[in-house]
């Protein structure tokens, strides 16, 4: 696994960096900023293997960050100026990536990592190489806050359910709402589906805070009340029907009905 940081004043290309990290199997985020002096913190204080960075930002440049750490990790240079490229080498960076770039060149950038570090081949070649086992799962997303430039890191085992909020989406765990600027429909497409289930459309619950059903309800927790959505009903039905025993023979009928599946 590598552990990455991502540095760039341009909110929209870490936002990029971001999706193309976490859409990454071997790439762990450790922080994105917008704050280059931010960074240099967190390269003091952190475990990290690869930076991303912009070249042009205030206070410190990145080939500034470049030469303060530059026998401790690796660096990827992100910009939209050709013309740093050569003396970014010079400063023996691993790659310099062109703004906009594609995620198929962000890939070929990351895997000019030791080889012993990555998963994945050169998406320019095709060689026969020996299956790799399988890898662990990561257990948690980042997702963006209200606060510019800042992530929040949300375990799964800790969310209890999701909900929508206008143009927004609210993460409920135990201890903690958490205010993101994803929609419901985009953590939906993030989620593990053998562990998470949307049952209306603005809610998403976790299956295994499931404590009971008693009507069109999923009851989380022995508190949380949830209502199940007549769209997603069927569904619903199917993912549990098998954990359901009534003495009546048709039990996944009855169960249909119970939580409004005959509803229109």
């Amino acid at each position: 696994m590598i552990n990455c940081i991502v540095v760039d004043d341009e909110q929209s290309a870490l936002d990029l960096l971001v999706d193309y990290i976490n859409d990454t199997p071997f790439l762990n985020l450790v922080a994105a900023t917008t704050n280059p002096m931010e960074a240099v913190g967190i390269l003091q204080s952190r475990e990290v293997d690869l930076v991303f960075a912009d070249i042009q930002m205030p206070r410190m440049n990145g080939l500034n960050l470049v030469s303060l750490f530059e026998n401790k990790v690796k660096f990827v240079m992100t910009t939209g100026y050709q013309e740093y490229a050569l003396k970014s080498f010079e400063y023996g960076v691993l790659d310099y990536l062109v703004k906009p770039f594609s995620y198929q060149r962000f890939l070929k950038a990351v895997n000019k990592m030791p080889f012993n570090m990555t998963l994945v081949e050169d998406p320019t070649k095709t060689i026969e190489t020996v299956p790799e086992p399988p890898t662990k799962r990561e257990e948690f997303i980042f997702v963006k806050v209200d606060v510019k430039g800042k992530f929040h890191k949300v375990l799964y085992k800790d969310v209890v359910y999701m909900e929508a909020q206008k143009s927004y989406a609210s993460i409920y765990t135990k201890e903690e709402r958490i205010t993101t600027n994803l929609t419901l429909s985009d953590l939906e497409k993030r989620l593990p589906q053998d562990r998470f289930m949307r049952i209306h459309r603005s809610y998403i619950i976790s299956t295994e805070k499931i404590t009971g059903i008693e009507g069109d309800e999923v009851i989380l927790d022995k508190v949380v009340r949830i209502p199940v959505g007549d769209t997603y009903a069927e569904e619903f039905t199917k993912a549990i029907e098998g954990s359901i025993y009534y003495k009546e023979k048709d039990s996944a009928t009855l169960v249909y009905r119970k939580i409004g599946g005959d509803k229109s």
